[in-house]
Formats: C-alpha cells, structure tokens, sequence
C-alpha cells in the first residue's frame, strides 16, 4: 500500500474541508461501516447526537457495497459502488457527519495480503482522528462480511498508539442478550433525521424496507430495555461494550462470546 494512500479515500461532506482541520480535535467519533449504509442504521441516532454537541463524527466505509441487490440488472458493479457512494455522502449530510473514508474494497478482499491492508488503512484512520468513541459491528452478526470488518478493526485498534477511547458494537443481522455490559441510548429526539438518513440510501430502499426496519427495531430495543420498569423511551440504540478488546491484547472474539454467554447463564440460569 502506498503511503498515505487512505488520505485520497476522504470525502468531506461539506466542500472545502480538508482532512488536516479534524485531525487532533477532540471528541471525534468514528463509525467502521462495513457497507455505505451500516453506520447509519447502527448508529444513526448517535451520530446525529454527537454532531448536535459539536463533535466530528465520521464514517469509514469499508466496501463499495458494489455486490448488493438490484432490480435493474442492467445497472451495472461499477454503476452501483458510485450511487452508493453518493447516497453515503447524502446521508452523512443528514445526520450531521464530516465526512466518510471509502476505502472501495470487495468484501473478498478483506482477507489475506488485501485484508493487511485495509488493517493498515483502518489504524492510520484511527490514529489520525484519535477518536473517543469508535462504533464497530458486534461479534454477533450473520454476516460475513460484518464479522471480517470487526476482526480488522480490532486489530488495527490494538496496533494503534493508545488514547482515552470507548469501543461499541452496534447489531443488525443479529443480536445476543449476554452478560457483558449493554449500553442503551435515547434516540428519540433525532429519530426522524436517522430514518431520513437511512432512507438517503435510496438503492437499498428500492429492494428492502430498510428505513422501516431500523425504526420498529429501535422501537423495539425501548420497549424492552428493562423488564420491570416504566418505559423511559420512544426509540433507543443498544451497544455492546467492546472496549476490553484494548487492555486485553490477546482476547480473541471467540473467547469473548463464551465470557459474554457464561455471565449470562450464570446471572439467569444458575445451577
């Protein structure tokens, strides 16, 4: 890889930005989207939260989610990475973002010689932003390409300087109730602008009801936050509390589910 090559693969949302004003800041937040539309759906409601305090918030979009559905086949791979990276840049302006990183990868891409690469990429983002929270699929998902994207971040988190940082993982093909601390966060007030973002990805939109999903899913996670307690929200996101991954070098994400799975059995299903 060539060096300093992942700086070409920023897109500031307002023209004019550079990549240089942000680095250094505090409070940068970072969301790692393993397709242009994965931040927002995991995160959408955060991001727009932390923007309204100031906060630079950024998306790095690992593939160029070029493989996805279409009901026009005659739409071509390279037609489609291109729509979707403007679909990705209208919604980070929604949702009140900087900018996105499109690192236009293949998810077949994100193993062996490539996937060092995309490491690479990732920690030299990261240790340009220097974020205080950086949001990541969960070990959770059913997808393989959500699952190669965690394991690459979290390398590059572990191979990047240290810095007061915060670790989250966000769920959408798939989700466990497990021991480990769950974090769940009021949405409701920017609610509205995460489904208009999610709903800017009009490509996805065309062939999956994406923008009513995540709205019943986070519906959903507010009403079945606490088991016994009054509701205290409309719409909430849940996370995974990820940021053991940093202190503990040779955690790997195996080892961390069965911790997550034993604390749960042994917190509901005691001998």
């Amino acid at each position: 890889m060539k060096d300093n090559a992942w700086r070409q693969k920023f897109v500031a949302v307002q023209e004019g930005n550079s990549l240089e004003e942000f680095g250094g800041r505090t409070g940068n937040l970072v969301v790692v989207s393993p397709h242009p539309d994965d931040d927002v759906l995991g995160a959408g409601g955060t991001m727009a939260l932390a923007s309204e305090k100031g906060q630079n918030v950024f998306a790095v979009y690992v593939t160029d989610g070029r493989g996805s559905p279409r009901k026009n086949l005659r739409i071509t791979d390279e037609e489609t990475a291109a729509r979707r990276q403007q679909e990705a840049l209208s919604s980070l302006r929604t949702i009140g973002g900087a900018g996105g990183f499109f690192l236009r990868r293949q998810s077949r891409e994100l193993a062996g010689r490539n996937g060092i690469e995309v490491r690479e990429e990732i920690r030299e983002i990261l240790e340009r932003l220097r974020p205080a929270e950086i949001y990541l699929p969960a070990p959770y998902e059913r997808h393989r390409t959500h699952q190669a994207c965690t394991a690459l971040t979290i390398d590059a988190l572990r191979a990047a300087g240290e810095w007061p940082l915060k670790v989250f993982g966000y769920g959408l093909w798939g989700t466990f109730w497990g021991g480990k601390e769950r974090v769940a966060r009021d949405v409701g007030a920017v609610i509205r602008r995460k489904v208009e973002a999610v709903a800017a990805h009009a490509s996805q939109i065309e062939y999956k009801d994406y923008h009513q999903g995540i709205l019943g899913k986070n519906n959903y996670e507010a009403v079945f936050w606490e088991s016994h307690e009054v509701q205290k929200a409309s719409f909430v996101e849940v996370f995974l509390n990820m940021t053991e991954f940093l202190p503990r070098k040779d955690l790997s994400v195996r080892t961390f589910i069965r911790e997550d799975l034993d604390q749960f059995l042994e917190s509901y299903l005691p001998l």
